[in-house]
C-alpha cells in the first residue's frame, strides 16, 4: 500500500515532489482519515468518516461503549484490519483521547485520535 503523505490536512512535499508513505504508515493514515472526517461530510461518499465527535455529547457512562461503536463503524470498510481494543481517556472536560489498537498484516499497532 502506497499513498501520498498528508500532514495538517495538506500534502507533504519533498523538494518538488510529493512525499509518499507505504505499508503500515499508509494504512494508519487511511484509518486516521476515516476517524477524523465527520461522517456524511464528503459529498462523493457520505459513508466515509466517523461520528466520534458525538462522544462529547454522550453521558459519561456511555462514552466508552459508544467510542467502540463509532470507531468500528468508521473503520468497517477497512476489511484487512482487526480492531483489538478501543480505549478512551479524558484529557479535560472538553477533550477526549481515543486509542485504537489494531492488527494489519500481522503487525500490531495503534492510533491516537483527539477530539
Amino acid at each position: 500500500m502506497i499513498d501520498y503523505k498528508i500532514d495538517n490536512r495538506d500534502l507533504v512535499k519533498k523538494g518538488l515532489d510529493i512525499q509518499t508513505i507505504e505499508d503500515i504508515e499508509a494504512k494508519k493514515q487511511s484509518l486516521m482519515i476515516r476517524l477524523v472526517v465527520e461522517r456524511g461530510s464528503f459529498i462523493y461518499d457520505e459513508t466515509l468518516g466517523s461520528r466520534i465527535r458525538l462522544l462529547l455529547r454522550e453521558k459519561p457512562s456511555r462514552v466508552n461503549r459508544m467510542a467502540d461503536v463509532y470507531v468500528r463503524e468508521a473503520l468497517e470498510p477497512e476489511e484487512d484490519i482487526e480492531i483489538t481494543k478501543v480505549e478512551v481517556k479524558w484529557l479535560d472536560k472538553k477533550k477526549i483521547l481515543i486509542l485504537v489498537y489494531f492488527i494489519w498484516n500481522e503487525i500490531q499497532d495503534n492510533l491516537e485520535v483527539i477530539i
